[in-house]
């Protein structure tokens, strides 16, 4: 007996190797050389096709530019996987793609590369630096009709689920483009990421993968097998000076303070900007701002993207959110439903149905079950395997943020645009410009001109396939597979968006003109259309002060905004878009629609002004120092542009630090997941059934009416010194 078990095992383990062995040889005949770097189009598009040519009220500017500070190409690791035909099918996209789509599709006046540096092998990063310059020398004159910017993402994740060693993922971007005006290497978060860890796999183990990928479908692979090949033959740098490490290595810093400080050493003017910070996906349950402020540091990290393609990081409210190692679920409270809360009435609810016994008792052993299996690295996801057959309906609105503008999936609070405004003290505060950008990661900027093509231009990656109902006969929790976040729809595509942009308030149409305003905050967000927004506060001597500005007055703040609405967009592309890149090119990268101004625009509904009080003490509560909306001002008879000033009479008397931003708020449209919720309501307008639009093919475009909006960079203001004040409320 003994002797048929080991022969068995010796046949099972030849049988391992041979399939390993002809994985390798496939996988290494897939090893082709390193995809074509093809040159963009050489011919520039009629300048300012985007920008708004109107002039600021306070600074006199002339022009408002807008650009997308955050694209991936396929040198993006993952969304080389993500263009396989596996998932998405779109096929590898080089920066040369980017490059086309930002000046004819989308029409951008500046945008920047961002792939993951975790993924980046030496021989992309050489020609992502060429294929930017050779973007920028397409319209090199003073006043080009696209500025091209140099970067990567640093990108940790939620690879370590502890929060308080959690920094995210934060875009690097270099005001210029010589080889000798930036890094040789792009620098990463961590040599242990999942992208990098799979690069370093042996090759039997990636060829098995690629394998298993492309189900013995080699073609659409052998890019994605070239790259994983670079990255397995780079060694990694070690530490050292930068400029004493060698050219093809592969370098890291695993903390902000490191990045800053590998930064200094290069001694380029450098932007580092944090991105995706609600978006659940990416951060572990209970990440919080607060942990890496010690890391801040003002002369690279002035900005903060609060809106992109993942979602909306802007609102902050108080979540009763259930962390791992909790031994009690939270009851759901002020609208919002814990998913631990939610996994036992799928239980309790499935039980009665069948007519079952001590089914309120089982929903509370369900809901402990789940507590005990949120452990590590997607938590929230092992702790929905405890239930069977779910759909992504059957868990509602639990874990999200609902009655929220296109909020990031499974929302973190305290990663919110919003709470970070209120930590820190005088000496150490993070005091952000507001931006948006797309997140895009099939080479496409900008992609909010227009909601179309959600398949395209949203990072859906959406097969088409149905995922299957809740199942009423299965009431039994299961025990979690560890792997059950890899293959279990949890209805995130439902909170992937077009992405926005970001507005730079500029006296020229330039390089050096755009990162001035970049580096003075002189800057704005918006949801994707180009709305036009100006944010001033006003001195009693006429003097003004533009959104970004710091200031310190001697009496109650006066402010005057103002708002436009975007242009509305005809069909199809304009014909120089055809004449410059043809047909067959604009209509794979631009699905044959651009942007293509009207002389129309949409009206602005509203404008809404938010007040911040940063905290003088750990012991104040943050909900207590938001005050949103603090002010309303209704534009719906305005028409496009609306007009408004106020003051805040309690400034002086309350003798403490305030932000002051504002939201421009256009009349609804129809948007690609407008409502990724789509609620079916009760008369008391509370949503009873969800209907997640997934697994219905790229031919929908799942829209919703959704009002798009503008957030001005926030005007900080304190007291002078010297001002007399007067007794009165601490708030």
């Amino acid at each position: 007996m003994l002797k048929i078990i080991l022969l068995g095992l010796g046949v099972l383990v030849l049988l391992i190797l041979l399939v390993m062995g002809i994985s390798w040889w496939v996988g290494a005949a897939l090893f082709v050389e390193n995809p074509q770097l093809l040159s963009p189009v050489g011919a520039a598009r009629p300048v300012a096709t985007g920008a708004l040519n109107v002039p600021d009220p306070s600074t006199g500017d002339k022009q408002i530019l807008f650009g997308d500070l955050h694209v991936h190409t396929s040198y993006s690791l993952d969304a080389a996987i993500f263009d396989t035909p596996a998932s998405k099918g779109t096929g590898y996209t080089t920066p040369t793609d980017a490059c086309d789509f930002a000046r004819y599709c989308s029409a951008l006046d500046f945008w920047s590369i961002n792939d993951h540096a975790e993924g980046i092998a030496p021989w992309q990063w050489a020609a992502t630096k060429e294929a930017i310059r050779q973007c920028n020398q397409v319209s090199e004159s003073a006043a080009p009709d696209m500025v091209s910017f140099l970067g990567w993402e640093w990108t940790q994740g939620a690879s370590n689920p502890d929060p308080e060693k959690h920094y995210g993922h934060k875009n690097v971007i270099f005001r210029d483009v010589g080889e000798d005006q930036v890094p040789i290497r792009p620098i990463a978060a961590s040599t242990e990421s999942i992208w990098h860890t799979l690069g370093k796999a042996p090759a039997p183990l990636r060829g098995l993968a690629l394998l298993i990928m492309g189900r013995l479908n080699m073609e659409g692979y052998q890019s994605l097998a070239a790259h994983l090949r670079s990255i397995n033959e780079t060694p990694d740098c070690g530490q050292a000076d930068v400029r004493d490490l060698p050219i093809d290595c592969y370098e890291s810093a695993e903390t902000p303070t490191k990045l800053f400080q590998k930064l200094d050493q290069w001694g380029f003017d450098a932007l580092v900007i944090p991105h995706g910070m609600a978006w659940g996906n990416a951060n572990p349950i209970g990440a919080d701002f607060n942990y890496q402020l010690d890391q801040h540091n003002e002369k690279y990290q002035s900005l903060l993207e609060i809106y992109s393609g993942h979602g909306n990081s802007e609102i902050y409210r108080d979540l009763g959110i259930a962390f791992p190692g909790d031994s009690v679920c939270p009851e759901p409270a002020n609208g919002f439903t814990p998913c631990c809360w939610q996994a036992g009435e799928i239980i309790r609810q499935r039980c009665e149905g069948n007519g079952g016994e001590d089914c309120k008792d089982r929903g509370q052993r369900t809901r402990e079950m789940y507590l005990d299996a949120m452990n590590g690295v997607a938590a929230i996801s092992r702790g929905r395997s405890v239930v069977p057959d779910t759909h992504p309906d059957d868990w509602a609105q639990c874990d999200q943020l609902t009655a929220s503008f296109q909020p990031a999936h499974d929302y973190q609070a305290k990663q919110s645009a919003q709470y970070m405004l209120t930590l820190g003290n005088k000496d150490k505060r993070y005091r952000p410009g507001f931006i948006g950008s797309s997140d895009n990661h099939t080479a496409r900027a900008g992609t909010g001109y227009k909601e179309i093509e959600r398949f395209y231009m949203t990072d859906t990656r959406d097969t088409g396939e149905t995922v299957p109902a809740g199942n009423p006969a299965s009431d039994q929790p299961v025990t979690p597979s560890a792997m059950a976040f890899f293959d279990k729809e949890d209805g995130a595509n439902a909170f992937l968006y077009t992405g926005g942009l970001v507005a730079v308030h500029s006296q020229g149409r330039n390089r050096e003109a755009i990162w001035d305003g970049l580096q003075r905050r002189a800057v704005y967000g918006t949801s994707g259309p180009r709305i036009g927004l100006w944010f001033d506060l006003v001195e009693a001597d006429g003097e003004t002060h533009s959104m970004g500005s710091e200031v310190a007055t001697q009496s109650n703040p006066t402010f005057r905004v103002g708002a436009t609405g975007s242009i509305r967009q005809k069909q199809g592309c304009p014909d120089y878009v055809y004449d410059a890149m043809g047909p067959e090119r604009t209509q794979s990268l631009c699905r044959n629609e651009c942007f293509n101004p009207s002389a129309e625009a949409f009206g602005i509904d509203r404008i809404e002004v938010v007040r911040v009080l940063p905290r003088n003490s750990a012991q104040e509560t943050t909900a207590d120092l938001i005050q949103d909306p603090w002010r309303v001002f209704d534009c719906s008879t305005q028409g496009s542009h609306c007009t408004a000033e106020f003051t805040d009479p309690q400034f002086i008397r309350r003798g403490r630090e305030a932000a002051y931003y504002v939201r421009a708020i256009q009349e609804a449209t129809e948007t690609i997941h407008g409502d990724p919720f789509r609620c079916e309501y009760d008369a008391r307008g509370q949503c009873v059934k969800t209907r997640f639009c997934i697994g219905i093919g790229k031919e929908d475009d799942c829209l919703s009416p959704a009002q798009h909006r503008a957030w001005s960079s926030p005007i900080y203001v304190r007291m002078a010194p010297g001002v007399r004040q007067v007794p009165g409320p601490g708030l």
